[in-house]
Order: C-alpha cells, then sequence, then structure tokens
C-alpha cells in the first residue's frame, strides 16, 4: 500500500530548517565540576539575568560578540575565549579577550586555561555553533549528513537532492546573508520544479555534488558549502541564478558593497556599527 497509512504524498519538498537549530557544545568541555549556570547562545535571552557576574563566553564569532557587549552594556563582566586566533573585532578595553591557549578545566566557580590562568566566573555561555539537524529525513530521501563540516551529501547547486530535486535543503551553508541566500535559492528551485530549467542527468548531478565521506579530497568550490565568504557567496548567487534562467537583480552589486562596508564597521567600530547602517546605504547609493 502507498503510501503508507499515515503518510500524505507531496509533489514538491522544500525542507528550511537551516543550519541553525540544533545547538552545539563541544564534548571537551567539561563542565561538570562547576557550579553555576551553564548554556548554549541559542538559549540567550535577558542579559538583565546575569546583571552584576562575571561571564565566560565561549567563541569569538557573531554570537560571541553581540553577547559579550549586550552584557557588558547591563552590568556584567565579561571574559571571552577566542576559540578562533584569525579572527580580528577589537573589543573594548574593559572586556577581557583569552586567545593563544586553550581551556585546561572548570571548577565549581572557576575557568583554568593550559597556560594556568584562572578565572572566578559565575555563568558560561557557549556560543560555539550548531548542527544543522536533518534526522527527521527518512533513508529512502538518500541524503548523508556529514560532521564536522555539519553538511549533507549529496547536494546539487548546494540545494537541490541530487537524487530527488523536486527536494531542495534550503540556506544549508553558513551564509553570511541568509535572507538573501535563501531568497535566490528559492527562486533557483522554483525555477526548476516549473520546469523552467532542464537539469543535468543524475550522473552528472553527483559529480557536481561535494562528497564529504573522505575530507582529505574536498577542495574549493566544495568546501565553500560549509562556510562561504563574501566573494564566494555572491558568486554563488550569480551561478544559482543564472542556472535557473532568472534575471540578476540590478543591485546585486550593491548588495555586495553595502555588506563589505558593513563588515569594515563591525571591525573598526564593534559597539555601534549598527546605528550606522543608514550611513552605509547612503554610501553605495
Amino acid at each position: 500500500m502507498f503510501p503508507p497509512s499515515g503518510c500524505e504524498v507531496y509533489d514538491v519538498v522544500a525542507v528550511c530548517t537551516g543550519n541553525y537549530n540544533t545547538p552545539y557544545i563541544p564534548q571537551e568541555y567539561d563542565t561538570t565540576p562547576f557550579t553555576g549556570t551553564v548554556l548554549h547562545s541559542y538559549y540567550y535571552d535577558d542579559p538583565l539575568d546575569f546583571e552584576g557576574q562575571t561571564v565566560l563566553v565561549v567563541g569569538f564569532a557573531s554570537s560571541a560578540l553581540d553577547i559579550a557587549l549586550d552584557l557588558r552594556r547591563h552590568g556584567a563582566k565579561t571574559i571571552v575565549y577566542k576559540r578562533n586566533v584569525n579572527r580580528t573585532n577589537t573589543m573594548p578595553e574593559d572586556v577581557v579577550v583569552v586567545t593563544d591557549t586553550s581551556i585546561k578545566c572548570f571548577r565549581k566557580k572557576s575557568v583554568v586555561f593550559e597556560n594556568n590562568t584562572e578565572y572566578d566566573i559565575d555563568s558560561i555561555i557557549f556560543c560555539t555553533g550548531y548542527k544543522g539537524d536533518v534526522s527527521f529525513l527518512d533513508e529512502t530521501c538518500r541524503l548523508t549528513y556529514f560532521w564536522p563540516r555539519n553538511v549533507v551529501y549529496p547536494c546539487y547547486n548546494l540545494c537541490l537532492n541530487a537524487f530527488y530535486p523536486t527536494m531542495a535543503l534550503l540556506c544549508r551553508a553558513f551564509a553570511i546573508l541568509p535572507f538573501l541566500f535563501s531568497e535566490y535559492q528559492a527562486q533557483y528551485f522554483t525555477a526548476v520544479v516549473s520546469g523552467k530549467v532542464k537539469l543535468p542527468s543524475l550522473e552528472e548531478r553527483l559529480d557536481a555534488s561535494c562528497d564529504y565521506s573522505d575530507l582529505s579530497k574536498v577542495q574549493p568550490p566544495c568546501d565553500t558549502f560549509s562556510v562561504m565568504t563574501a566573494e564566494s557567496q555572491f558568486e554563488y548567487f550569480r551561478h544559482v541564478l543564472s542556472s535557473g534562467d532568472i534575471t540578476l537583480p540590478s543591485n546585486l552589486h550593491q548588495q555586495y558593497q553595502l555588506y563589505a562596508n558593513i563588515g569594515l564597521l563591525r571591525k573598526t567600530n564593534l559597539e555601534n556599527y549598527r546605528n550606522l547602517y543608514d550611513e552605509c546605504v547612503k554610501s553605495i547609493l
């Protein structure tokens, strides 16, 4: 009997759960001895919950920087553990940034680093990313999830299930501009399912997809699926729209320039760059 009892059949399936649905805390961080509050940035809500506390923020990407400054503005002392030494944002002088070392252990009310520096802390907020969980997809979808790359294979043009191209996994890359990313992928997927796009053969779609079963063989541009730089992302926009025979937005270059300007402001004026958005827009018009 098809479909099985309780199931429904659809001609088109769009998986729009993205990559930010399952909080991830690396197992290397054993917080068992610690008696204070421990949470992932996913659950962060009110900075006043931490007023007067010393908070360790683990991470140095967008969430970590925003939360550290938010806590600082609302009466908390923040210690930021910079896991990625390649990130270059400058924090205010009263925010302690720990780098060039790693966390050795947690104690009841403190954190100890490998360089034997110890800080008393009241809470820990892990800004350590997410797993893009797709365990809800049945094995008949023929998709494989790879961790730690956090990617799904095989996805043609970074979104279509290569085996069943009427299924798309939208905005799976760790996109710098998720709303634009989702919009342009959705336009492409719409063109595919409406029959406006002639897709290559299954063999060609599989060859063009990124196989993460052997990470040593994963090279650009495949590797940009997991983390896309600004330039590669806009190149992808152009590629996927042209593949769908969709007219490129006339302001695509301005969109890129706006991102570049805001990125520069973020590095030089981390505390106030959000308030300068209007000036950035005016600068590219």
